[in-house]
């Protein structure tokens, strides 16, 4: 429980030594099996290997909840993914955006909350230095593709050679 520091910390540190020593020790292991393991997957049939991941992904989404619609919601989820891919949007985003999307809206909600003696509460997300650098480097992040583009464009323009057309006398 609470105490388990407190009152048994021997045993409790003996546990996570044990557990540090057992995870460097089995690194070079894991790096001589795993070479091996990566030889056979790389010479195994696709058909064998896709066989056997779709088997494990339906044997994984039935025993989270021992639930058969959690195998069937999965299946449609992994058409829906491929149906994105096909029209060309990531599936990855869009996962992201659902799973991190309540996260975010709570976390919206809270930071409302703790801002309800100002005016607006919505400024406590401009004036904070926190809130301002994190601001700055979301429309950084936005931006820069944009930057890049428009550098690789023009760099590219210098590099090609012109015509008569575009020389001045």
């Amino acid at each position: 429980g609470n105490e388990l520091f407190s009152e048994q910390g021997v045993l409790t540190f003996t546990f996570i030594l044990a557990l540090a020593v057992a995870a460097i020790l089995m690194g070079p292991v894991g790096l001589v099996a795993g070479r091996g393991l990566q030889r056979a997957v790389v010479r195994t049939p696709t058909h064998y290997l896709a066989a056997g991941i779709a088997v494990l992904t339906i044997v994984g989404a039935y025993a989270v909840r021992n639930n058969p619609l959690d195998v069937v919601l999965m299946i449609l989820l992994g058409l829906a993914g491929f149906g994105l891919r096909k029209v060309g949007l990531p599936p990855p985003a869009i996962v992201l955006g659902v799973v991190l999307g309540p996260i975010i809206e709570t976390g919206l909600g809270q930071g409302l909350l703790t801002a309800t003696g100002q005016a607006n509460p919505w400024m406590s997300f401009f004036t904070r230095p926190i809130s301002i650098g994190i601001i700055v480097l979301v429309v950084l992040g936005l931006l820069w593709p944009v930057y890049t583009r428009s550098k690789d464009r023009r760099s590219q323009e210098g590099a090609r050679p012109r015509s008569d057309s575009e020389v001045a006398p």
